[in-house]
């Protein structure tokens, strides 16, 4: 088979089960996709920062396109191309052209959008699909009106729809201890414009801090790290930005390799940094060799994971996808450190210990990751992707592996969230992947 070379993902639909059968090899090059919240992050601050900003390489899926008509809907002026968003930002004039802002699926935009509409001149409604709709957001809400902002839900339990009533940020002291790390870059985008200095405690150390510290640097407001974040009182200047590339969101292919004769190189920039390195490093932990440069990861396969234990806490979300390599390897692997993975788009510690046991895998739960038994025989079937992205990816990696059919069902279109095209990209690779008919 000669090699593909397969491109940065424009959205595709994805709007029934899919089909999986077992593949022996995949084989050629992927570009692997920008950072989604790095395209979301940039694309709020461009909002705020008053003149053209520019964004090179966005992320195109739907959580990001639900933040772009967010801003939008606030008053920025956006023009698309197919490498680049030109954002034009209106800074503290924003100008909501209706009360209601819905930003689809995405949790972080939903924090994003609450935390920008506090300095709109309007009360503002943010709200999700269903299923965003579903999830309590207490910490978000308490942070928020700690900081001054006037946001409620309009539930009991502190799910959306969220009401911001539009004002002014106070600042002050704040502190962000118990809150998920991945809602935290949210808390930082008013800031600049709070009436005094803002200075958050008990921030710790994440991926999605430092991602957004880059950022806001580039639109002129340093932030000192320390014990403390303090945040200046000076506005976002526009910016001109080309969006990395996150290799963990290649996760699924780098498995499917590993797993079979395969040899499949990943194109990129910035490939070793920040997620792309948490995921290389799961990968040395769990004995599988790639060959690395910061503009290509080269895996070949078939390799032999080793059981091991693996501390997910700086990248939960990566759980479905470990435990498929974990299931293969020889010997037991204990997974932890990934209790956040509980409250993402669905459970993903049950939903894929469900899915992988239901394929023949000896897996059990713990309340903050999985131990799972190698070296499985995975057995097709029918399995829920429990409408989540991660665990559709996951399971559909599994498959690959099965000597039946697989087929993944429930709202298998979830991939369009962060993965758009997922299973073509998969098809030119070689793998036998589909849609059900």
């Amino acid at each position: 088979m000669g090699a593909s070379k397969i491109g940065s993902y424009p959205c595709e639909e994805i709007v029934v089960d899919i089909v999986v059968q077992k593949s022996e090899k995949i084989f050629g090059e992927l570009d692997v996709p920008p950072s989604k919240l790095y395209t979301q992050f940039a694309t709020a601050l461009a909002l705020l920062a008053e003149g053209k900003s520019t964004l090179k390489q966005p992320l195109r899926t739907k959580d990001t396109l639900a933040i772009l008509r967010a801003v939008e809907n606030m008053g920025a002026t956006v023009k698309r191309t197919q490498e680049q968003l030109s954002i034009w930002g209106v800074g503290r004039s924003l100008r909501p052209t209706g009360n209601v802002i819905d930003v689809k699926n995405s949790a972080t935009g939903i924090a994003m959008m609450t935390a920008i509409a506090a300095l709109s001149p309007r009360v503002s409604v943010i709200t999700g699909d269903a299923q965003l709709r579903a999830r309590p957001m207490p910490h978000l809400l308490k942070v928020l009106n700690n900081m001054g902002l006037k946001a409620y839900s309009t539930k009991p339990d502190d799910s959306p729809p969220l009401v911001v009533l539009g004002g002014d940020v106070r600042g002050g002291r704040i502190s962000v201890r118990g809150m998920n790390p991945s809602l935290i870059p949210a808390l930082l985008i008013p800031c600049p414009y709070a009436k005094k200095k803002v200075e958050f405690l008990s921030c710790g150390d994440s991926l999605q801090l430092n991602l957004a510290l880059d950022v806001m640097k580039a639109a002129n407001v340093k932030v000192s790290v320390g014990k403390k974040l303090s945040i200046p009182n000076q506005p976002y200047r526009p910016f001109n930005l080309r969006v990395p590339s996150d290799l963990s969101a290649a996760a699924p292919f780098v498995v499917a390799a590993v797993l079979t004769d395969s040899k499949l190189k990943l194109n990129g920039t910035d490939l070793a940094s920040d997620r792309g390195a948490v995921l290389l490093n799961i990968l040395k932990k769990i004995d599988v060799k790639v060959e690395v440069s910061n503009k290509f990861v080269l895996v070949r396969g078939p390799q032999q994971p080793r059981g091991t234990k693996l501390d997910l806490s700086l990248t939960p979300e990566l759980l479905p996808i470990v435990a498929v390599l974990a299931a293969m390897a020889k010997g037991r692997t204990t997974i932890s450190g990934a209790s956040e993975a509980r409250t993402m788009k669905s459970d993903r510690i049950s939903a894929i210990a469900h899915g992988l046991r239901k394929m023949g895998v000896k897996i059990s739960e713990r309340k903050d990751g999985l131990i799972v038994e190698g070296q499985a025989k995975i057995k097709g079937g029918e399995v829920d992707g429990c409408n989540d992205h991660a665990v559709v990816a996951a399971l559909v990696t599994a498959g690959l592996f099965a000597d039946d059919k697989t087929i993944v069902r429930n709202r298998a279109e979830a991939l369009q969230t962060s993965y758009s095209r997922f299973i073509s990209a998969f098809q030119e690779l070689g793998a036998h992947v589909g849609y059900a008919e």
